[in-house]
């Protein structure tokens, strides 16, 4: 079944919106908790904690509208997806090998970000870790973007 013409375009929108939802975000929540290791200042550390814990939330939300119409578009391609025997189904095969590593990750993250703003004693080792961690989640999410692209316009 081919998605009509004003639903695809609303399920590419929200495909689109999701994904600059998780990337902004990461890339939002990278630069405070580099602010605060920088820095160096409780107060720092725990407004990158704030936004940490706000990113999630909105994380996860972006992501099952991701995955919700990931799965839409791949659908509407239906008999056509081609199998890992091509280079688009290899291309397609290795980017959902890095999304479900990356949602294994983004768990343990979310975990991590919940147990640091549980404590009460935020210290910079705790902005380090999630300058670390969010460096990675931006660079991986910028990585599935890519595949993304090579998948959408080859």
């Amino acid at each position: 079944m081919v998605l009509s013409h004003p639903t695809a375009l609303l399920v590419r929108l929200l495909h689109v919106t999701g994904v600059g939802v998780a990337v902004g975000g990461a890339v939002l929540t990278w630069a405070a908790s580099h602010r605060a290791v920088s820095t160096g200042r409780a107060d720092a550390v725990d407004g990158a904690l704030v936004v940490a814990e706000t990113y999630e939330w909105l994380f996860w939300g972006a992501l099952g509208a991701v995955v919700a119409s990931g799965v839409g578009n791949l659908g509407s391609l239906g008999l056509g997806v081609s199998g890992p025997e091509t280079a688009w189904g290899t291309t397609l095969a290795l980017k959902l090998t890095v999304l479900a590593a990356f949602l294994a990750g983004s768990a343990a993250r979310t975990l991590s970000v919940s147990f640091a703003a549980a404590r009460s004693n935020a210290d910079a080792a705790t902005a380090g870790r999630l300058r670390a961690t969010y460096a990675v989640t931006t660079v991986v999410l910028l990585a599935l973007v890519g595949f993304g692209e090579v998948l959408a316009h080859g």
